[in-house]
């Protein structure tokens, strides 16, 4: 017998969870950062760039965003416009002393962007925060001294206030390494005599520090000295890799280059002689114009019924930008502008290729040309500044019925040694007779340390498993803590009948991220038996504090005998096979390496998982390992187990996706598009409901599509990935949400016959 994934069910009795018939493969959850859906609602991961550090002296990792400003601090922080401090020299009797002055120089940075839908073009970015000293010997050139240079990264700034502020935080870390330094330098190629006013070409060889890392970097140099003055300018270039931290891709939307000009326009002065300013003007702000439209009744309705939700303070995306006010949005109207021109926000991945889908968060043309309007006339208000912006009406979160809540039996604490934690707990219902559930909604105890949650129904002939498994950590000792570690499912196997059949004694129904609201079947419901018990299985991500978490989930639940139809939840998926870039040499790039790298981390599953889909689907390493301009893709079909409606879809993938695509009936006239999201965002994984259900007979086809670019997360440690849990492995996953069909009323026992 076979499962929707293709892998046969004596195989899958190896793994540490079962696979079973209807799709439900609770054993492939992603070990650091995925997250699924159950069949009640929207999945919503807002996206969080991590551990990207500075690529350059002058704030690098500000590149590419000309066009693109999605991410904004969680706070507005005023940074002081003074010029930084820099080692001042001592001149010897030889030399003259120049001091750089803020006020009259400059360092920028400039880098190839590619920007989803546009020509590729060119950005740059600047500041005026830069200190230092030069030690000009007119007797012997050759012997100059340069000081350490000091470029303060607070003061960074472009076109666009929410790109600066947000790079500040999440990118530069400027607010704990707010300055960058170059030292050590030597002067190569210096003339044996000057002349005033004469220019001269040289290089300046020296270490450049930005956070914690230091690396050579060489500048052609052109100056010359008239008076009082040193005029000079610099350039180099860097590349991002070489950091570490780029080149920078932003999931499908943006790419920048990898190499990176960097350049100091320097005017230095003659301390004993001229007056250095220590003060920085502040980049000007735009001007208003009042002949735009009205933010009362124009745009705040907008923002409202759109953005509100997400983005008051404590709500899903506050910690990216924080919209409680008219003026945040004033403050912000140019990011505003080019985030809703580029459709990256509201966020709707998928494309109108499919068939219709119900709830579409995305913007009609013509309110997006008003917001750009508003933007580009500088975001005037008509309001007072301090007016709340609070979801709208229309905007407000589904409500269910609290039923049943259901609290985790004790509060759990993590450890620091195990930063990305899953942990299984038991919340038993109680169900004594057969009962639906009709709506859920998770509710998280510690926020900012839940990842996410997954809700797995485990049937009554599988629950005594659980005792077995209370109390345990991975290496299956007792820790003294309430759950059981769980990085494959939650670890109850597949259930075997007097008859000798499997099925699987653990199902995923439900997923809850940040942001996550309830969520109401109308008319649809998982079914539970009596008896029948829940798993939450929580991925705890530690940063740097733990504090214990006692989470709840609530559940709206109906009587089994209730005209309600059984939600059955598919997974089916694909393989994965991505190897390294020719040439790499990390010994993890041997595949056989990194199914062994796997097991490790994942346990059994971590090499058995990619053969079996490879066998089911028909595929071979070696085809799917031949990229095509460093793209790689797989595709699986599956069938439908019974005739019934599909009326949700979700795709899954990890940060190297490219693209995702789920076809009913491939290769055929009735070939219809489920799902088709071009340009894959990490951050943005929804379970999206079919505007009309769509009818299918058991047998039909369902293919999923999938494709990766290594380029989409450069950052990512060199491995040959595979299908497996992490989030540095990747996945080819779909789910789809199937119902019986609509059952034609039955004729009046007295109707007349025709």
């Amino acid at each position: 017998m076979e499962d929707s994934s293709g892998i046969d069910s004596a195989e899958s009795s190896e793994l540490p969870v079962a696979l079973d018939q209807t799709g439900a493969n609770e054993g492939l959850t992603e070990g650091t950062g995925a997250t699924r859906s159950g069949p009640l609602g929207v999945l919503q991961r807002h996206k969080v760039l991590s551990g990207a550090a500075l690529l350059s002296l002058f704030a690098i990792a500000v590149v590419g965003w000309t066009q693109v400003r999605p991410l904004i601090s969680p706070e507005y922080r005023n940074v002081s416009y003074q010029a930084p401090s820099a080692p001042q020299l001592t001149p010897s009797s030889d030399e003259a002393i120049y001091r750089i002055d803020p006020s009259q120089s400059e360092a920028s940075y400039e880098v190839d962007e590619t920007f989803v839908g546009s020509e590729p073009g060119r950005t740059r970015g600047t500041t005026n925060g830069i200190a230092g000293d030069f030690a000009l010997n007119t007797v012997n050139p050759e012997g100059s001294r340069v000081g350490e240079i000091v470029v303060d990264l607070e003061q960074l700034h472009s076109d666009d206030s929410l790109r600066d502020t947000r790079l500040r935080s999440a990118y530069l870390e400027s607010y704990s390494f707010p300055l960058a330094t170059f030292s050590g330098a030597k002067l190569i190629g210096m003339p044996k005599k000057l002349a005033e006013s004469e220019q001269y070409e040289f290089e300046m060889q020296g270490n450049l520090s930005i956070k914690k890392t230091t690396l050579p970097a060489t500048w052609q140099v052109v100056a010359r000295q008239t008076g009082n003055r040193l005029l000079a300018t610099a350039t180099t270039t860097v590349k991002m890799s070489d950091y570490g931290i780029g080149p920078i891709s932003l999931a499908g939307m943006l790419r920048t280059g990898n190499e990176v000009t960097l350049s100091l326009r320097i005017v230095a002065l003659d301390p004993s002689k001229e007056s250095i300013s220590t003060e920085i003007t502040a980049p000007p702000t735009a001007a208003q114009v009042k002949s735009a439209p009205s933010f009362k009744s124009e745009v705040m309705p907008v923002l409202a019924e759109n953005c509100a939700s997400c983005h008051n303070t404590n709500a899903m995306g506050s910690h990216h930008w924080k919209l409680d006010t008219a003026q945040d949005a004033s403050t912000y109207s140019h990011a505003l502008g080019v985030v809703t021109t580029s459709r990256y926000m509201p966020p709707w991945p998928a494309s109108k290729k499919g068939v219709p889908l119900a709830h579409s968060k995305a913007l009609d043309d013509e309110t997006i040309a008003m917001l750009a309007e508003w933007a580009d006339a500088g975001g005037p208000l008509d309001v007072a500044k301090d007016t709340p912006i609070r979801p709208s009406a229309r905007a407000k979160v589904t409500t269910i019925r609290k039923d049943k809540t259901l609290e985790m039996a004790k509060p759990y604490t993590g450890s620091m040694a195990n930063p990305n934690d899953y942990r299984c707990f038991e919340v038993d219902p109680g169900f004594t007779e057969a009962t639906f559930m009709t709506g859920f909604e998770f509710i998280p105890d510690q926020v900012k340390e839940i990842h996410h949650a997954q809700v797995f129904q485990i049937s009554a002939a599988a629950r005594a498993a659980i005792a077995g498994l209370e109390g345990k950590n991975l290496a299956k000792v007792d820790d003294g803590q309430p759950g059981w570690s769980c990085y494959t499912g939650t670890g109850v196997g597949a259930v075997v009948s007097d008859s000798g059949e499997r099925s699987a004694g653990s199902k995923l129904i439900a997923g809850w991220a940040p942001g996550r609201e309830a969520s109401n079947s109308n008319g649809a419901g998982i079914l539970f038996q009596p008896g029948d018990t829940i798993v939450l299985q929580m991925h705890y991500h530690y940063a740097d504090t733990i504090t214990p978490d006692q989470s709840r989930l609530v559940m709206q639940t109906e009587p089994g005998t209730s005209p309600v139809r059984e939600i059955t939840v598919l997974n089916p998926l694909g393989p994965v096979e991505i190897p390294c870039e020719a040439g790499a040499t990390e010994p993890l790039c041997d595949r056989a390496a990194a199914l062994e790298d796997n097991v490790k981390l994942y346990g059994p599953s971590g090499a058995f998982i990619e053969p079996s889909l490879l066998r089911a689907c028909g595929k071979t390493a070696e085809e799917l390992a031949v990229g095509v301009n460093g793209t790689y893709s797989s595709s699986c079909d599956s069938a439908v187990p019974f005739d019934g409606q599909i009326i949700e879809v979700l795709g899954h993938m990890h940060t190297l996706g490219r693209s995702f695509r789920m076809t009913l009936r491939p290769d055929t006239p009735q070939e219809q598009v489920l799902l088709d999201i071009p340009n894959w965002d990490f951050g943005w994984q929804m379970l999206y409901e079919l505007k009309t259900p769509v009818d299918v007979v058991k047998g039909d086809k369902i293919r999923i599509e999938c494709s990766w670019n290594r380029d989409a997360d450069p950052l990512r440690a060199k491995k040959y990935i595979v299908f497996a849990e992490g989030t540095e492995d990747e996945m080819c996953f779909n789910t789809y949400s199937l119902v019986p069909p609509v059952l034609a009323p039955a004729p009046a026992e007295n109707a007349a016959t025709p």
